[in-house]
This record gives C-alpha cells, sequence and structure tokens, in this order.
C-alpha cells in the first residue's frame, strides 16, 4: 500500500493523571505505529511513508475493552519546518472533520532525512479531557 495512516495509541487512564509538561511520563503512555509493517512502539515514535502519498492521522485509545467511552482525538499537526515541509497537511474543513487529519507527501528522494512534526491530541477519559504535544517523526522510504 502506497498511503500511510498513522495511528496514535493511548493509555487514555494513565496519561490523563500527568500535565503535558511531564513529557517523559507522557511519552510512556503513547505508542505509534503506521500501516507499513511497523509495530507499535515508543522507541523513536518515526512513521515511514512513501514519496508522493497520502497520510492520515488517527487517534485510539490503547484499552479500549476496559475504557470503552475513553476516547483520543487528533487536534493539529504542524511540521517544525512549516512551509518547507515535505508534509502538507489538508484543511480540516475540507477533509476530515474532527475524526482525524489529513495530509500527503510530495515527490521525495527516499534518501531524505526523517522529518519531525508536532501532534497535538486531546484525551477524553471518564468525563475529563486534557490536552498533549508529541513530537514524532516521519521518513521517506
Amino acid at each position: 500500500m502506497k498511503d500511510t495512516i498513522i495511528t496514535l495509541y493511548v493509555d487514555t487512564t494513565k496519561i490523563i493523571q500527568y500535565s503535558n509538561k511531564e513529557k517523559d511520563k507522557v511519552l510512556e503512555c503513547v505508542l505509534i505505529c503506521d500501516n507499513h509493517d511497523d509495530v507499535p512502539g515508543r522507541e523513536d515514535f518515526t512513521s515511514y511513508t512513501k514519496s508522493n502519498s497520502k497520510l492520515s492521522w488517527v487517534g485510539a485509545a490503547m484499552y479500549i475493552m476496559t475504557s470503552k467511552e475513553d476516547f483520543v482525538i487528533i487536534k493539529d499537526i504542524k511540521s517544525k519546518k512549516g512551509s518547507k515541509s515535505f508534509i502538507k497537511i489538508y484543511n480540516r474543513k475540507n477533509g476530515a472533520g474532527s475524526t482525524h487529519i489529513d495530509g500527503h507527501v510530495g515527490k521525495i528522494k527516499d534518501s531524505s532525512p526523517p522529518e519531525e512534526y508536532k501532534i497535538k491530541f486531546m484525551v477524553n477519559s471518564g468525563g475529563v479531557e486534557k490536552k498533549y504535544t508529541i513530537d514524532p517523526k516521519i521518513k521517506i522510504f
């Protein structure tokens, strides 16, 4: 598959006790994986995609069977390179609405270094909502 779905799994019941300032604790509560044989992991939060392909980011409660009413919403994606980024994010009003965020990667050489970006997400656990930010990467393969 050429296009990439990046899933942010969050331990909603654990993360809700921390603030966004407690980065080490927050990072212990999240996993990122994609649909290119990338198993969920914490090691470097790098997702892989192909040049000239579509991207989608979606949030998910890690333990949905024990926290059935909890949810995770991706609120914003921003590249650290701004307008020079190979990651282009679509306007939500013209796309996914509030369930996920879509974008694409332009035509890029696979030797390009990984690009850092920010994911802002909101967690609802037991009716309590908090916002968090993490800084993963995307690499062209």
